[in-house]
């Protein structure tokens, strides 16, 4: 554990940082000024529980032995805390005497299939138009109606004369005027249907009736009422001060000071007594259990540390904190300079761009 800096460490760690060693005195008397700056890194995990019940079911008859059972209101049922708080966890209990196994109430199993509306079979759609004719003209005699076409005079006409190459038609029975691959259907025979216009049902397989979901084919169906205790993580964090001293200072301390830690693991473990009291309250309000909450860890760093500013240079502040080694040193430029540096910065900006507007 690191010992606390006395003022006369921190003035003595700035007088060596600045190249006058053994003169820490001596900023006292020029009037350097001390803010202690005590930094406290706090995060905790709890474990908050939540229960709800539900009804359950499964189809047929549907084995709970395996899940524990609770008696009368699943708030008053005890479960054990986790061993780490940090991981979460979902136990499933059975209210026992709550698992029963019913009559689904369908057919045996079985319910209509609705892709044909139990009749088997679907109607097909038309097969794939003939590559020959395309549909335009299958007959000369019918057009694929099975019946003489309506400009067809009694006569005839050449155009009405058979064709060479072509068939019998299928539909009018008229020799040599169909499509010789369609035979004046105007289409190729459906291989689903046969041309039949309708095909079995995919989805019964004609059967008309399919298996039912809810009970997978046993007409039967086991009910129970189910309660969940769910146990998850809630992270938290708390640093101090605020508002937050600079980055580079907070990044230096983080990686080379010599914090004090300790975990609790309790909402009652007793606050360490290093903390510093100016944070006391504010880790104590952190701290404060919330609902549902069955397990915590607390890990409570801190560490003293100081800002120092001395008359005979205004452009630093200096930042002293106990380091493995003794006290460590980081200079950072005082707000004053940032303000001068950025005024300055401020400026060659505006100049360049007058200059850039000339041009």
């Amino acid at each position: 554990m690191a010992d606390a800096l006395s003022e006369g460490d921190i003035l003595e760690a700035v007088a060596r940082h600045t190249g006058r060693p053994g003169r820490g005195a001596q900023l006292r008397r020029a009037g350097a000024d001390i803010t202690r700056l005590p930094l406290l890194d706090l995060r905790i995990v709890r474990c908050v529980e939540t229960r709800a019940t539900r009804p359950e079911s499964r189809p047929g008859t549907y084995d709970t032995s395996r899940r524990p059972e609770y008696e009368g209101e699943l708030r008053d049922h005890p479960v054990d805390p986790p061993k780490d708080p940090t991981v979460s966890r979902t136990v499933e209990f059975v209210l026992r005497g709550s698992v029963r196994t019913v009559p689904c109430g369908c057919d045996d199993g079985r319910q209509p299939c609705s892709r044909c509306r139990a009749k088997g079979r679907l109607r097909c759609d038309i097969g794939p138009v003939c590559p020959a004719c395309e549909g335009v003209e299958p007959c000369t005699w019918c057009d694929g109606t099975g019946e003489r076409r309506k400009d067809r005079s009694p006569s005839g006409s050449p155009r009405e004369k058979p064709a060479a190459g072509r068939t019998a038609c299928e539909k009018c029975r008229k020799p040599r005027t169909a499509c010789p691959e369609c035979r004046g259907w105007g289409a190729k025979r459906c291989p689903k249907c046969d041309d039949t216009g309708y095909r079995v049902c995919p989805v019964c397989s004609g059967e008309r009736s399919t298996e039912h979901g809810p009970c997978d084919g046993t007409g039967l169906v086991t009910l129970w009422t189910a309660g969940s205790v769910g146990q998850a993580p809630e992270q938290a964090s708390l640093k101090l001060p605020e508002p937050a001293p600079p980055l580079r200072f907070r990044q230096q301390a983080g990686r080379t000071g010599a914090w004090e830690r300790v975990t609790l693991s309790s909402a009652g473990d007793p606050l360490p007594d290093g903390l510093d009291p100016a944070h006391l309250k504010a880790v104590e309000s952190a701290l404060t259990q919330c609902r549902g909450e069955v397990a915590r860890r607390v890990d409570i760093g801190w560490l003293q540390s100081a800002a120092v500013t001395v008359p005979d240079d205004p452009d630093h502040v200096f930042y002293v904190f106990p380091g493995r080694e003794g006290p460590e040193v980081l200079a950072i430029w005082s707000r004053r300079r940032s303000l001068r540096v950025a005024a300055v910065v401020a400026g060659v900006v505006l100049l360049v761009l007058l200059v850039v507007a000339l041009v």
